[in-house]
């Protein structure tokens, strides 16, 4: 009977094991339920720099006027010989511009233009200034096509996901992805950056607030973000698939035998 108090306690204790504790699920574990003044944060104290453009970007821009026929010129259409070239509306489509190895795309009228190092506002009043000239009442809109995101690992939906607008979170980045499993590690989240050439590693606690001052909470295009497994999740995929319910039923059984023979 001793033998079989000693089973049943080492089952409770790895089923305790591997269980995942509040400490380790809860994100943002500092804020307090009554915000204080100084936990208040103005905008332009959170850490955001709107992206940049870099080689291999791929760009759309749109020159337009009151005047259509102006502007033509100084959009890139695809060609009359391309089937691809005519949208199901009739309308021409236009073409996307990449971004040299040296910062430069070339563009209708003015030749070569280096677009490196601009944000995307930035290049459209670049745009117009040069642009007014020949054209006084320009309008430039410039998107950026390749903003991307990857989210691998512990996720619900891990995979590439699309950015349509400048500014984007960890957070909301990771909700588009399904939010993170219950085996998820969500105090040390790998965040990939590449920037001229050389990649750098940020580690992210979702546990601490102080993520939203951090220079990583504001994603920039090609950010990659991986989200490990925790010790337990580790644990049993080092095992048969069926460990766990093994032990679980192995539990029930001597419980119900501890039960029957008192």
């Amino acid at each position: 009977m001793k033998g079989l108090k000693i089973i049943i306690i080492s089952l409770l204790a790895l089923g305790t094991l591997s269980c995942a504790s509040r400490k380790d699920i809860i994100y943002l574990q500092d804020v307090k339920d009554k915000t204080a003044q100084s936990d208040v944060l103005e905008i332009d104290s959170v850490y955001f720099k709107a992206p940049t453009i870099k080689p291999d970007d791929r760009l759309t821009i749109n020159i337009s006027s009151i005047n259509p026929e102006a502007a033509r010129p100084f959009n890139l259409y695809l060609s009359a010989f391309n089937t691809g070239g005519i949208s199901a509306t009739g309308q021409q489509q236009q073409q996307s511009y990449l971004v040299d190895a040296d910062g430069y795309i070339s563009f209708p009228q003015l030749g070569d233009l280096k677009v490196i190092g601009f944000t995307r506002v930035q290049l459209e009043k670049h745009l117009e200034k040069k642009i007014k000239p020949f054209l006084p009442d320009v309008k430039a809109n410039v998107q950026l096509v390749n903003f991307r995101v990857s989210i691998l690992g512990e996720v619900k939906t891990p995979g590439e996901y699309s950015i349509n607008r400048d500014k984007i979170s960890v957070l909301q980045a990771l909700a588009m992805a399904g939010d993170l499993t219950i085996h998820g590690k969500r105090e040390d989240i790998k965040l990939i950056r590449e920037n001229k050439g050389k990649l750098t590693y940020y580690n992210i606690d979702l546990r601490s607030k102080d993520i939203v001052t951090a220079p990583f909470f504001y994603l920039q295009q090609n950010d990659v973000i991986y989200v490990a497994p925790n010790k337990p999740q580790v644990n049993a995929s080092a095992s048969s698939p069926t460990a766990s319910y093994i032990i679980s039923a192995t539990g029930l059984l001597i419980t119900i035998i501890s039960i029957l023979t008192r």
